[in-house]
């Protein structure tokens, strides 16, 4: 497979972002540590309609991690945190689809350099490959107040210039719900991440977090060698690790754009260090943790009960428009769960939908392509999973292109709330459901606040980007979005859910 340099814009290289106890017990997948240390939804407010910068924890915790490493004969090498953006890296060729990304949450992804002798990573350095002694270690400061963020370890196999791939989860996300920091709140706070799929490497690098004050603040997240190939050689397995930040608190905006821009996180490469000069051979002998327990979806609690509202809301927006012919698109699963998707090579080559954009703390439900030719617009409704608590942060978001599959608009949970008024303001269950425009209609279509007017069919979108590669602007995707059930800390289950549905209207 080709090797991918990323790159900012054409000239500049491209790193990418983030995810990771004083016990080794303490995992971040084990729901005793993360309900009894990180469950909490303590949020600061801004005093003064902006935010107070967090102080910088990384300098003395980071100082005495290295000096700890030192005297128990470790060595490192640094990494980078830099955000990810799909849809700018599709338009300049590095990725051959922009694979659907929540352009609300433009990703933070973790670079890390590569090991003297090791098979060269296939798209460096946002894949990398992982010694079976070695431990990824971040340290550094969560993200401010905000509905959702999340620290995502996952496996992607392929070029991503060429596709197609394979991407799929390692077990949980750490989210601000379950995240470990050595503050009262999940944000702005110090907070350590370990990634590792070795027992000792990773007792001793918790010790060391430990002696260096972020004993309390250390989330574990494993890499369980039974089903994944450790090691650097070619036929070893890579891995990604992202960082999503989603929805901020009011008078949060600027500290979010802040801290995405300049992730106040510091990465290293740690592993136990030798007199060989072949850095690829391992130093510990194997000694492989378990695969973690996976977070249960689901309570037995469902939407159910709303589907003759959901029903009249759908009747209320085709009556709207008497003008145009309204016809139905299905909404249904569009991933399947990452470790049946493993087994089974389930590869992302869209317009064919796969796995690896799954995460286990998300429902990503999806239509099939449509066209949405000038002069006629989408009607997205349903109910809002968060109005319904079925989840923590939902969405619904339009992307361009069956191949590309770029982000061209997105609303959430709370740009959403309340716009089903438009439609059933006598309904005593309005606020749980919404109704958003997405129109080329122009003055004939829809009006008011809660409608998002698009490009031309026909316009460029590569252009924003300083690229003319290829979009077609016509032919259009939904996907819905519903992060983290607040019962269970991981997705709601999606036999749980009222699906989100969407009508196109075309002029009779």
């Amino acid at each position: 497979m080709p090797r991918l340099l990323l790159r900012r814009c054409p000239a500049a290289l491209a790193a990418v972002a983030a995810l990771l106890l004083t016990a080794p017990c303490a995992t971040a997948a084990e729901p005793s540590a993360a309900l009894s240390h990180g469950a909490r939804s303590g949020r600061p407010a801004p005093t003064d309609g902006r935010h107070s910068p967090a102080p910088d924890p990384s300098r003395h915790h980071v100082a005495r991690f290295e000096h700890q490493l030192a005297r128990s004969g470790y060595v490192s090498q640094s990494g980078t945190e830099e955000v990810f953006d799909l849809n700018r890296r599709y338009c300049e060729g590095a990725v051959f689809s922009a694979m659907w990304p929540n352009i609300q949450s433009p990703y933070i992804i973790t670079g890390l350099p590569e090991v003297p002798g090791q098979a060269p990573n296939t798209n460096p350095p946002a894949t990398w490959r992982l010694r079976q002694d070695e431990a990824v270690v971040l340290i550094g400061t969560t993200p401010p107040p905000e509905e959702y963020f999340s620290f995502d370890l996952t496996m992607l196999n392929g070029s991503l210039p060429t596709g197609p791939v394979l991407w799929t989860s390692v077990g949980d996300p750490v989210n601000n719900r379950t995240v470990r920091t050595t503050g009262p709140t999940p944000y702005n706070q110090p907070f350590a991440l370990v990634v590792t799929g070795n027992a000792r490497t990773r007792e001793e690098v918790n010790r060391m977090l430990a002696s260096s004050g972020l004993g309390d603040g250390t989330n574990n997240i494993t890499l369980p060698p039974a089903m994944f190939r450790l090691g650097l050689d070619e036929a070893s397995q890579q891995f990604l690790l992202g960082t999503r930040t989603i929805g901020p608190d009011p008078g949060f905006e600027k500290a979010l754009d802040d801290y995405r821009a300049a992730p106040p996180i510091r990465v290293l490469r740690v592993r136990p260090g030798s007199s060989s000069a072949d850095q690829t051979t391992p130093v510990y002998a194997p000694d492989p943790l378990p695969v973690p327990d996976l977070r249960v979806s689901g309570t037995g609690a469902t939407e159910l009960d709303l589907n003759p509202t959901l029903e009249l809301l759908r009747q209320r927006i085709v009556d709207r428009y008497p003008g145009y012919a309204a016809h139905d698109l299905t909404v249904e699963r569009g991933f399947e769960e990452s470790y049946p998707g493993l087994q089974d090579n389930l590869v992302i080559d869209p317009p064919t939908t796969g796995v690896g954009a799954l995460s286990y703390d998300a429902d990503d439900p999806i239509t099939q392509t449509f066209g949405l030719p000038d002069g006629s617009f989408a009607v997205t409704y349903g109910t809002n999973h968060a109005a319904t608590q079925q989840a923590s942060y939902s969405s619904v978001s339009l992307y361009a292109d069956a191949k590309a599959a770029v982000g061209v608009a997105a609303k959430n949970n709370r740009e959403l709330q309340g716009s089903a008024r438009d439609f059933i303001p006598d309904q005593r269950d309005a606020d749980k459901f919404y109704a958003w425009a997405f129109s080329r209609a122009g003055n004939a279509g829809p009006s008011g606040p809660h409608v998002t007017a698009l490009p031309s069919a026909g316009s460029d979108f590569c252009a924003q980007y300083g690229t003319d590669r290829p979009v077609d602007m016509g032919t259009l995707q939904v996907v819905a979005r519903a992060y983290m059930q607040p019962a269970t800390l991981t997705r709601p289950a999606l036999s749980s859910l009222l699906l989100d549905r969407v009508l196109v209207f075309t002029p009779k």
